[in-house]
């Protein structure tokens, strides 16, 4: 190669070079920009709403796309990662993710190793996506156990069954099968209270107060506000139900936007300041 063609060539290779360098490094920078967008709004949620998961949760997350959402999906997978921090990327997938995840998220389920937990979130994407192969045989291998007769040998694993249906069918917006199969698990519930020896009453007693919020957010979710709100007042005697969870959770929104709501929200607030005697005896009445 002659003296012209060696300065030529290096030219050339030195203007590649300074391309590629000014190219990747925007890249590089986005990528960074939505791994920390990403993570501080994990942590906001932990920090002002970890009580809760309600659709829309990370709506704030959603005009970073799809760059956000394989993020995400890398998140929920890493098993190095703490399980509070894979739940909310989890729960920020079903806000984020678009139909250009469906493949990654089908070959996620490919997966023989794959966590039972992980499984079932990504099955939930994919059934909100369209694709329901998975979530359809969930459920029906669910009914098969919920839709038993009630015995005495029976009756836990149909309300183990009742739950993990209420849950699937709530999660992939199924509000109406969701709301009746809370109510046949309340149902159950009290019947098992009022069989089981006095020192398993109040254990059942708490569950079956919780399980109204449950009921509340679906019917809130379904427009029935009148309903709503006395599943939800029901579900504030259960111990693990704070009114701090009301005040934020997305799937009660409508009731907060209700006109009773700040009446509501009063009779409430003053029943938490209520000395526990006082307050037990007003529950009675």
């Amino acid at each position: 190669m002659n003296r012209l063609s060696c300065l030529i060539w290096s030219t050339i290779s030195i203007a590649l070079t300074v391309g590629t360098v000014a190219t990747a490094r925007p890249m590089v920078t986005l990528d960074d920009h939505i791994e920390k967008q990403v993570i501080a709004e994990l942590e906001r949620v932990a920090a002002e709403e970890d009580q809760v998961r309600y659709r829309g949760q990370f709506e704030a997350l959603i005009p970073l796309g799809t760059p956000a959402a394989q993020l995400l999906l890398k998140m929920l997978r890493d098993e190095d990662r703490p399980l509070s921090e894979r739940r909310r990327a989890a729960n920020a997938l079903q806000d984020v993710a678009t139909a250009e995840l469906v493949v990654p998220l089908q070959q996620v389920m490919g997966d023989l190793l794959l966590e039972p937990w992980v499984e079932t979130e990504v099955g939930l994407l994919l059934a909100r996506l369209g694709h329901r192969q998975f979530l359809d045989r969930w459920l029906q291998q669910v009914r098969r156990i919920s839709d038993q007769t009630p015995t005495t040998a029976s009756l836990a694993q149909i309300l183990k069954a009742l739950s993990q249906l209420g849950d699937l069918q709530f999660r992939s917006d199924d509000l109406a099968a969701a709301s009746a199969t809370h109510r046949r698990r309340i149902a159950l519930t009290e019947d098992l209270i009022a069989r089981v020896h006095a020192n398993w009453k109040q254990p059942l007693s708490d569950e079956l107060w919780a399980i109204h919020y449950n009921l509340a957010c679906c019917l809130a979710r379904s427009n029935n506000i009148n309903g709503a709100f006395q599943a939800l007042e029901k579900s504030l005697r259960a111990p693990t139900i704070q009114l701090s969870m009301v005040l934020v959770d997305g799937d009660l929104k409508s009731l907060r936007q209700d006109p009773i709501w700040p009446t509501w929200l009063a009779q409430q607030q003053k029943k938490t300041e209520l000395p526990a005697p006082v307050k037990e005896q007003q529950e009675k009445r």
